[in-house]
Parts: structure tokens; C-alpha cells; sequence
């Protein structure tokens, strides 16, 4: 589910799809084995709608389920208490008068789920802050999925 302030956003994403390999699958070609990993409920608090779409692809590629997408803090709150994800990716800076440091401890505080911050570029202070709250962590945009697969690797072992 993405949310847009306007509700009139629309969206066509063309996907190119891998052509299969000669002499079987990759996993008969010596690719690395499968580690069994639990799937996760991510809520996604994220402004950027682009940002939001490819985050969301990355996960579901990494075999997460996204429960909601956010684009501000109150909207992450109410989501958070609907949904019950068992993490929220959350971006620091959000439309809205407040930030995703603000949602983040309210979420924990009253719902007992962790925060991963996903930021481009956070001052000190700012840094700080969020660090007070105690997330789950911290992960650099842009967003790729060997840093999503690490981010989150804690939480699905």
C-alpha cells in the first residue's frame, strides 16, 4: 500500500526479466546456498515516492513482506498501531512538522517496535538524537540491497 497526499499519483514500472541460464538454475552452478532467513512485516516511512517504490522492491526481492508506506510521522504512528510491523524503516527528514526521530520513539515507546534510520546525510546534532532513541540501527542512502540484507540480517536470523 503507498499513500500519496494527492491520491492521483500514477505509476508504470516495466521490469525486464533475467533470461534463464544455460546448463540449469545458479544454485546448480555453484551459487552460494540459500540461508534460511524468517520474512519480515516492514512498514516503510519514507516522503520520497520513488525512494518509497525502489525500497520496497529491494525487500520484497529479499523475501520481506511491506505491510504500508509513510510519508509522515503521524501517519507512520497510525500505521505502526494498524499494521504491527516488526520493524519500520524510517527516514529522519519527513514532510510534516515532525521528523521520523519523533515517530521512531513513539512507536517503540508505545508499540515496543524498533526503528531502522535510512538517511542521506544527518549532521551531528541530529545524529545524536536519533541515537538517544536507541534504533536498530542505521543505514546510508541511496539504499542498496546488500546494505538493506546487513541492516536487517539482526532481525531475520
Amino acid at each position: 500500500m503507498i499513500y500519496s497526499q494527492t491520491h492521483s499519483d500514477t505509476v508504470h514500472l516495466w521490469l525486464a526479466a533475467a533470461a534463464p541460464q544455460a546448463g540449469g538454475a545458479p544454485a546448480e552452478q555453484g551459487a552460494e546456498p540459500k540461508v534460511e532467513t524468517r520474512s519480515l512485516r516492514v512498514l516503510i516511512v519514507e516522503d520520497e515516492f520513488y525512494i518509497s517504490l525502489h525500497t520496497r522492491g529491494l525487500l520484497e526481492a529479499l523475501g520481506h513482506v511491506v505491510v504500508a508506506v509513510a510519508v509522515a510521522a503521524d501517519q507512520a504512528v497510525s500505521l505502526a498501531e494498524r499494521e504491527h510491523p516488526d520493524v519500520v524503516l524510517m527516514d529522519i527528514r519527513l514532510i510534516g512538522s515532525r521528523d521520523g526521530i519523533g515517530a521512531a520513539d513513539e512507536i517503540a515507546g508505545r508499540l515496543g517496535i524498533g526503528s531502522i534510520f535510512v538517511t542521506a546525510n544527518t549532521d551531528a546534532q541530529t545524529r545524536r538524537r536519533a541515537e538517544a532513541i536507541q534504533p536498530l540501527g542505521f543505514l546510508e542512502k541511496p539504499l542498496t540491497e546488500q546494505r538493506l540484507r546487513l541492516g536487517l540480517s539482526k532481525l531475520v536470523a
